[in-house]
């Protein structure tokens, strides 16, 4: 009797549950609701009469500047399959048929083929299944997604759209196991964790099918992401972009909808663990080899800067003006990590040694053509006249017409001269301060070199002092202090450079002697804004030092010169104005018309990417607008260009250009599009391109037999820059089928830079028929 009227209770009970669920519009929702109008308020119609306002009317015109939120959406397909048992039926017998095997009897993901391989363990009732709309869960059925293949050829529409009522049937027998509370475990690493490992992991589940679980998979009309070559020129935002939207036309999905920002910046550092750096410390351009730069040069670097560094589509590398203020780690760091959004990718393939050996080539550019014995024996027969002619041609610019200094230092100061011997004159005129914008001027012979020295010795008007050579006895640490008390105002925590002089510059360093040292800090230097800090002097500083104390203050600079150094000290230049500097950019100076309304680049080079920035010290850049390049259409702006900047206008473009690395710019380099260049460039494309890539650049799914990725995308082209397109035609794609096409690469046949950017030219056209 009691097991009796527990089983009538139980099924009133069932009964009951069943109406309420059958009834209910939202499960999330309560039932009954209490002051309903506060939820479902009743809004009033166009013309019905109202009290709230002066004119008695409900209809309002919108506020002035509102914008229309309306626009033309999308149609979202509907299932044109109306729910029936026989619907249902027919849905689950292709359920059994096609999908039991990987989703399960219950579309939680334990069929027998997941059991066996767990790459296709995908439930179908999940939170994120739930979300889809019927009309995406139609299309995932109909082409696949990840794992799953396409079933459109196997199953007929009307099967397909009867399919989603029986997976939207199974998504309700787990809500209804789960409870009224159903809620799916959510992963929390998919809203905040932004890990290489976590992007792994990521990577294995949606992307491993298609590229393999290390990137390296190779598949017709599928791209190699783990390729070195690319990964040193493509950007996060080109991959960031291609995740988000995929690729129309191609296998590649858009994954906006699925992933979330976080995962995808996961995926981009799981990709970019991929890459190999290289320790900048290990660098040692000292130890480089030149023979063996050439070598890694020709193979790595010629294609895009010509085979004797002339230029191509990258820049000229083998004039004197460049090389000059070109530092090591200027250098180094172009080398290792390019420039993105142009055709110079990172180095992916070098060592510390090829890095030095690369150098030491560079440098072999530029080889010193005095020698310090000749020099010497020179000087009492040297001219000059000439030597004022060199001047004014050479270093007038930076250190004042009369040597009263400007953007270099002080050169007429008899002080200072008397101090300076012939050979602390040379070392500065030939290797000049690296780092700052004093370039080396190794190209000058030893006649010029002797008769620019005699000019200078012209301004001295005391004999020389005479400089024992020995070395001062001080503490480096009680030094620091009085620097920082006396010093660091002018010349930076660091010596880095001020308003005053970079002190801690290297080659400054290894060529004055402890005496001159000593002494400049002691009197200072005449006509300039040193003043000497010896105790008693006739005008003193604001801190007026012993001879004991200027010995430690020695001996603290002369530690600055021994610490190891992977970045060098900058020096900034005090009171100038980004503001100017814009106006100075795009309007006096008229740079933007070559270098682009922000630097991003046009007929000349790029001067705001952040690689450049952080490897280009502000003096680079002021010697580069002082000094011009020789040999191409960057004409000097203190004489002999379109228009003469004065020191402060050279300082404020210096100053505003480096704004940029901190907030880098948008706009992108382009190379030149106009139909003459797209035409040439449509030919050229025939005769290279089109036997992978397609007649018209669609890839594999070109019906004129291309099998190479798409290149006629408009995701893709939205997402590549014209650097990215002129890097990958120059450099190639090491490890696949794709050859460099550049001059001396060793490609299938050698282009010209002109017929590279013609090449892009006629790619980008297919933007403006999309």
């Amino acid at each position: 009797m009691r097991s009796t009227l527990w089983a009538a209770g139980a099924a009133l009970l069932a009964a009951a549950l069943a109406m309420v669920l059958a009834t209910r519009r939202d499960l999330e929702e309560p039932h009954w609701r209490l002051f309903s109008e506060m939820a479902t308020s009743q809004a009033p119609r166009t013309y019905d009469p109202s009290a709230l306002f002066a004119d008695g009317r409900s209809y309002r015109l919108a506020p002035p500047g509102t914008v229309s939120r309306a626009g033309a959406p999308a149609r979202e397909l509907k299932n044109p399959v109306p729910p029936s048992f026989e619907a249902l039926a027919r849905g689950r017998a292709v359920y059994e048929s096609s999908c039991r095997h990987c989703h399960g009897p219950k579309g939680r993901g334990d069929g027998p083929v997941a059991k066996a391989v767990t790459a296709f363990a995908f439930p179908v009732a999940t939170n994120s299944a739930l979300e889809l709309s019927d009309a995406e869960l139609f299309r995932i059925i109909s082409h696949g997604r990840n794992n799953m293949p396409a079933h459109a050829r196997r199953i007929s529409e009307e099967d397909r759209w009867k399919l989603v009522h029986a997976l939207r049937d199974l998504q309700r027998g787990e809500v209804a196991r789960l409870g009224p509370g159903f809620e799916l475990h959510e992963d929390p690493r998919r809203l905040s964790l932004v890990s290489a490992d976590y992007g792994r992991e990521l990577f294995v589940e949606n992307c491993a099918t298609c590229h393999g679980a290390d990137g390296r998979l190779q598949k017709p009309g599928v791209p190699t992401l783990n390729s070195p070559a690319t990964l040193a020129v493509a950007d996060d935002a080109y991959y960031a972009d291609i995740i988000l939207h995929g690729r129309k036309g191609t296998q590649m999905p858009p994954w906006k909808d699925a992933l979330t920002p976080t995962q995808v910046r996961s995926l981009l550092a799981y990709m970019r663990s991929w890459q190999k750096g290289v320790d900048r410390s290990l660098v040692l351009a000292s130890r480089g080899e030149a023979k063996r730069g050439a070598a890694l040069f020709r193979g790595h670097c010629a294609g895009c800067h010509g085979v004797r560094a002339e230029g191509g589509i990258g820049v000229s590398l083998d004039r004197p003006s460049f090389l000059g203020i070109a530092s090591d780690q200027y250098l180094r760091d172009t080398i290792l990590t390019g420039r993105k959004h142009t055709a110079m990718p990172a180095a992916y393939d070098f060592s510390p040694a090829d890095v030095a050996d690369l150098i030491a080539f560079l440098r072999g550019l530029h080889p010193l053509k005095s020698s310090f014995s000749e020099v010497r024996s020179r000087l009492p027969s040297a001219s000059k006249a000439t030597g004022a002619k060199l001047y004014a041609g050479r270093c007038a610019g930076c250190h004042g017409k009369d040597g009263e200094g400007g953007l270099g230092s002080v050169l007429a100061s008899d002080s200072f001269l008397a101090m300076a011997d012939d050979r602390f004159l040379y070392k500065a005129v030939t290797e000049g301060r690296p780092g700052t914008g004093m370039p080396a001027w190794r190209q000058l012979s030893s006649e010029d070199v002797a008769d620019l020295l005699a000019h200078l010795r012209g301004w001295q008007k005391s004999p020389p002092l005479a400089d024992a050579g020995g070395r001062r006895r001080g503490n480096p640490e009680f030094g620091k202090f009085l620097y920082d008390k006396g010093c660091v105002s002018c010349h930076g925590s660091e010596g880095q450079g001020g308003v005053g002089g970079q002190l801690a510059n290297p080659v400054f360093l290894a060529s004055a002697s402890d005496e001159f040292l000593w002494r400049t800090v002691a009197y200072g230097k005449q006509g300039s804004a040193m003043r000497g800090f010896l105790k008693g002097l006739p005008a003193e500083s604001l801190m007026p030092m012993e001879s004991s104390d200027i010995e430690h203050v020695v001996a603290y600079l002369r530690s600055l010169g021994e610490r190891p150094r992977v970045d060098p000290l900058k020096r900034t230049f005090a009171g100038a104005s980004a503001a100017v500097g814009k106006l100075v950019f795009e309007g006096k100076g008229g740079c933007a018309k070559c270098h682009g309304a922000e630097g991003e680049g046009a007929s000349g080079p790029s001067l705001t990417t952040p690689g450049f920035l952080r490897a280009a010290s502000d003096g680079f850049i002021a010697a580069s607008m002082v000094l011009g390049r020789e040999g191409t259409e960057m004409r000097s702006f203190y004489k002999g260009g379109n228009v003469d900047l004065t020191e402060q206008d050279v300082k404020d473009v210096s100053v505003y250009l480096r704004t940029f690395e901190d907030a880098p710019t948008s706009r992108r380099r382009r190379v030149e599009r106009n139909p003459a260049a797209a035409a040439e460039g449509r030919t050229l494309y025939a005769q290279n391109c089109a036997a992978c890539h397609g007649a018209d650049g669609k890839g594999a799914r070109d019906a004129r037999g291309g099998y190479a990725p798409s290149l006629n995308s408009p995701e893709f082209l939205a997402a590549a820059d014209d650097g990215f397109l002129l890097a990958t035609i120059a450099l190639g794609r090491p490890n696949t089928a794709m050859r460099p096409f550049s001059k001396a690469a060793g490609g299938v046949s050698e282009l010209s830079a002109g017929d590279l950017r013609r090449i892009v030219a006629f790619i980008r056209s297919w933007e403006a028929g999309k």
